[in-house]
Order: C-alpha cells, then structure tokens, then sequence
C-alpha cells in the first residue's frame, strides 16, 4: 500500500523542529581586543565554513595587503565565539575577580595584593565568548562533516596573524607578555616572571591558542617537555587557597580556553 504524507502532516511536523533565530550576526576581526573589522548579517542560520570563507574572504587586512605582502593567517589562533551566550562565562569572571580580591583582604600584603590586582586587571580585560571548538582551517572543513556544522545567533570570528608572544598569568609576580622564543621551555618564562610564596611548581597549565589547555609536569622528578606555541598562555595555580576558593583555579582554566587573541 502506498503511503502520502498530507500538506498539513507536513505543517504540523515542522511545528516540532528546533527554532532558528530570524538572523545570524557575524562579527570579524584579527584581534579580539580591537573593534571588529567586519560586521556581517545573514538571514538565517549559517555553517562554520561559510562564516570562515566570508570573513576571509572580506577581512581588509587579508585583501589589501601593505607592499605587495600577503599576510598569513595563524590558523592555531584562529577562533569562533558565541558571544551572545555568555552570561555563565561573566558569572565565572565576577566570582574570579571576587575571589582573588578576598584572597587579598585576608592576606593583607600591600606587595601581594598589588600582584594580585595585575592578574585580576589581566582577567577583567580580555574578550570572552562560548568557543566553538573545532579547527578553523577551511581545508579540514572542507573534508570533515563534523568540522561545518549549522550555527546560528551572534558570533566573533578571529583571524589573527601570527604573535610573537607568549603570556604569563596566576601565581606570578609579573603577570603579562613576554617575548615567543623558540626553543624556550615553560620553566624559562615562568622563571622570568617569579613565582608567588603560594604558587603551584610542580606542574604548570599551557593553554595554547585554540583553547586546548595542557596539564605539564615541571618538577625535577616528573618533568616532561612540552611545546609551547606562539600565542599561548601559562597558568601557574595556586597552590594554598581558602576552603570557598577551591575553585578557583578550575574557574580561571576555564575564562583562559574561552579568550580569543
């Protein structure tokens, strides 16, 4: 016997399929810490790859390069967030500057507060947003379904080039960048910005540009060499809190995968 589907079969079905906002905004940049560049609306829902290929293909820098010099884009670095859904993210950041200014108070140490306000500044300052994690490069999402799937709200593409530096943050006296080098290891930068009495020195976190954050062991006894890529930040934790920080570096982990260069 055959079977039809009527017109108002159809209707009724489509009453039960997921709602997709009126319009797509896509905010483009190669630097999320300066305005963006591009601003693009789409009718409807997109996918990754198209959003990719319109903000390369329309991101000025990547177009009119200066004397005659195409400027590469730093596919590891590269990011796409959602930052219309960030409201657990800034309730993550609030609850981090809020700690790190108690941890302060009941320290009372004018030279310690005054290291620990230079990381809570650092934290206060950088973009966040929901990352999509998945690589950015156009080729793997050209081959690869799960690399292309359907977004849809409001979205900030970062296309940077290539940073010649790395950043050092957490239990630290020097919170900030400091020159890339190639054949430096996460225990020479660590070393040039100091440790805090309360630092964590037996393992330190590497976040590398796309959010993948790496647990590398530093001790004489268990240290294991690691890359560190141009771009990248270390997390020193802190090894001694107050019982209601214990969260607190697991809170900053996770403000550090979800920051755009």
């Amino acid at each position: 016997m055959r079977s039809y589907i009527t017109p108002l079969a159809l209707l009724v079905g489509s009453l039960f399929l997921p709602a997709v906002e009126a319009n797509t905004q896509l905010a483009v940049s190669t630097t999320a810490s300066n305005t963006p560049q591009l601003q693009i609306t789409y009718p409807s829902a997109i996918r990754v790859g198209q959003a990719v290929q319109d903000g390369l293909t329309q991101l000025p820098l990547y177009n009119q390069p200066t004397k005659n010099e195409a400027v590469a884009i730093y596919w590891l670095g590269a990011s796409l967030l959602d930052i219309k859904n960030t409201a657990a993210l800034e309730a993550t950041r609030q609850q981090v500057l809020q700690q790190l200014a108690t941890m302060g108070e009941q320290i009372d140490n004018g030279n310690y507060i005054a290291k620990l306000s230079k990381l809570a500044q650092f934290l206060r300052t950088i973009k966040l947003g929901q990352r999509i994690n998945q690589p950015l490069d156009l080729d793997l999402i050209r081959i690869t379904d799960a690399y292309n799937p359907v977004i849809d709200g409001d979205f900030l593409l970062v296309l940077p080039p290539r940073p010649t530096t790395v950043t050092v943050v957490g239990a630290v006296a020097q919170t900030g960048e400091q020159p890339w080098q190639s054949r430096a290891s996460s225990k020479d930068y660590i070393n040039q910005a100091g440790l805090l009495d309360n630092a964590e020195n037996s393992f330190v976190w590497i976040i590398q540009p796309d959010g993948n954050a790496i647990k590398q062991p530093i001790a004489y006894w268990n240290y294991q060499a690691q890359d560190i890529a141009p771009g990248a930040i270390l997390f020193v934790e802190f090894s001694e809190l107050f019982a209601d920080h214990a969260k607190l570096n697991n809170n900053i982990i996770e403000l550090l995968k979800n920051r755009a260069l």
